[in-house]
């Protein structure tokens, strides 16, 4: 019998608080938050030190506490189409495996630098026009996301990413040149 604690809360577009009740369940394993009209979670989420699953989505959030990413058991999280804009690069190393972050307002992807246990990241329908070279840190990664965004052309870092087996790179800016490169290197028919 697994013993965990699984909350799913749905919160009214009207909502402009993030559901603080949560914080006092400390042995909570899963979370799921959809909806709201809140614009920020509280950095006492780092109270929640047994998460593994976390998902936050439809809400109207532009800012993340580090403190979400340095949880200690947490390997997923989904902040899929919010409003965030920019994530700060950490101090220390996140144990996340798995981060959606598609339909946000992303631009910059140096946050990657503390995320070396990734294995599956969704930065789709982002604002991302150039990826870091940086994402080459993140060794595990076998599954990444990117369609959706103002690409021009992928890092050749990309290339270092020994376990990667599913790149999508649909509706971005790459001319035929780059597609053709694309697709040479990574011996797929992407476009």
């Amino acid at each position: 019998m697994r013993d965990y604690k699984k909350w799913i809360i749905k919160l009214e577009d009207t909502e402009k608080v993030f559901p603080i009740e949560v914080l006092n369940v400390q042995d909570l394993t899963e979370l799921e938050i959809i909806g709201g009209a809140y614009q920020y979670i509280s950095p006492e989420i780092s109270l929640l030190k047994n998460l593994t699953k976390l998902s936050i989505v439809s809400s109207k959030i532009t800012k993340i506490p580090d403190e979400i990413f340095l949880l200690p058991k947490l390997k997923y999280l989904s902040l899929k189409n919010n409003r965030i804009q920019n994530l700060n690069v950490l101090e220390a190393n996140s144990s996340i495996e798995t981060l959606i972050l598609n339909k946000n307002y992303i631009e910059d992807t140096r946050f990657l630098n503390s995320f070396n246990q990734l294995k599956v990241l969704d930065l789709g329908h982002n604002c991302i026009s150039e990826l870091s070279p940086i994402i080459r840190k993140c060794q595990l990664l076998t599954r990444i996301n990117l369609e959706g965004n103002f690409l021009r052309e992928i890092p050749n870092e990309l290339m270092e990413l020994k376990y990667l087996i599913h790149l999508s790179l649909e509706n971005n800016k790459f001319n035929n040149e780059s597609k053709q490169k694309i697709n040479q290197i990574f011996k797929t028919n992407q476009f």
